[in-house]
């Protein structure tokens, strides 16, 4: 399951249509066996008066031999184009792909 944190977003984005967006691009690549119902996104507002210009989406996604560099590179620009087409094509976004290998660290719970 991905989890997604999109930090420095604005009170006046739209939450539940940037969350479908992202969804609908993380799911876009049917090789990858990212499936939409499991993405989990947690949205964090900018601080008031903290005029940061960048968006950063951060996505953990387990490791498989499958998601290759190519591939995972290209599905970040689709989150950031997503992204974009709801938020505006003018939002700077920087969307980062984090492979975790869930046997060699950490622990997750049944």
């Amino acid at each position: 399951m991905p989890l997604v944190t999109a930090l420095n977003l604005r009170p006046d984005d739209r939450l539940p249509e940037l969350e479908e967006a992202v969804r609908v691009a993380l799911s876009s690549m049917p090789e990858l066996g990212i499936n939409d119902f499991e993405v989990d996104l947690v949205p964090v507002l900018a601080p008031e008066g903290f005029h940061g210009t960048v968006t950063r989406i951060n996505v953990d996604l387990w490791e498989r031999p499958v998601r290759t560099k190519a591939a995972l590179q290209e599905l970040a620009t689709r989150v950031a184009t997503a992204f974009q087409a709801v938020a505006g094509r003018d939002r700077k976004v920087k969307v980062v792909i984090r492979p975790y290998d869930v046997e060699a660290s950490g622990w997750v719970s049944q």
